[in-house]
């Protein structure tokens, strides 16, 4: 990863260590750099997906009916960082656990990242990935998108709960023939998104 990616990454990552308008901490910055080259060692990055001209049964329903309005078709995917990052996480968390809470951070943002970068590879009229449990959407539906994708075969697993393993992995979809680039503007849950009523927005984006 290039200095201009971690720089674009990094917003992200201090979202998912909570931080609300705290100004830069070097000593949390030096950490993230050793976290994210870190995970650049020990990811093992997977990414399953299918494309669909009409949308499966099961997104026959709010909110993907909304999500998927005006799309000419959708992609079903999963993805997963491996267990090694889950193996790694764990033993800090013994051993030094602010190191463990900063690389479960880096981590999250670090799986966006390279999801979003292997799907510019898939089409340039796609919209952001929507994941069940988005927008009050059941958790349960990752079992759908597991009958679809058998993703099983790369190391992922749902728990009782419909939670994902390891757990630095994802599933959803993505509406085909639909903007691009991820915008509050564009988004059709701006007017519930806790985030824009912190102020904040839910991703980063390069040049802003």
């Amino acid at each position: 990863m290039n200095s201009s990616d971690l720089e674009f990454l990094r917003p992200q990552i201090y979202n998912y260590l909570g931080f609300r308008g705290v100004s830069a901490d070097p000593k949390t910055d030096a950490l993230i750099v050793e976290c994210v080259a870190e995970l650049e060692k020990i990811a093992q990055f997977r990414y399953l997906y299918r494309l669909f001209d009409e949308p499966p049964k099961f997104l026959a329903k709010e909110p993907y009916k909304a999500y998927l309005e005006g799309s000419r078709g959708v992609i079903i995917c999963a993805m997963t960082l491996g267990i090694s990052v889950d193996r790694e996480i764990n033993r800090l968390f013994r051993v030094d656990a602010a190191r463990a809470v900063v690389l479960d951070s880096c981590a999250s943002a670090y799986l966006e990242f390279r999801a979003d970068e292997y799907e510019k590879k898939l089409g340039s009229d796609l919209a952001p990935r929507f994941c069940p449990g988005y927008g009050g959407s059941p958790l349960c539906d990752l079992r759908e998108i597991f009958g679809i994708l058998s993703p099983e075969k790369t190391g992922m697993s749902l728990n009782e709960s419909d939670f994902m393993l390891p757990s630095k992995s994802m599933a959803g979809i993505i509406a085909v023939g639909k903007a691009a680039e991820k915008s509050c503007a564009g988004c059709f849950m701006a007017k519930t998104c806790n985030y824009l009523k912190e102020g904040r927005r839910c991703y980063s984006q390069k040049g802003k």
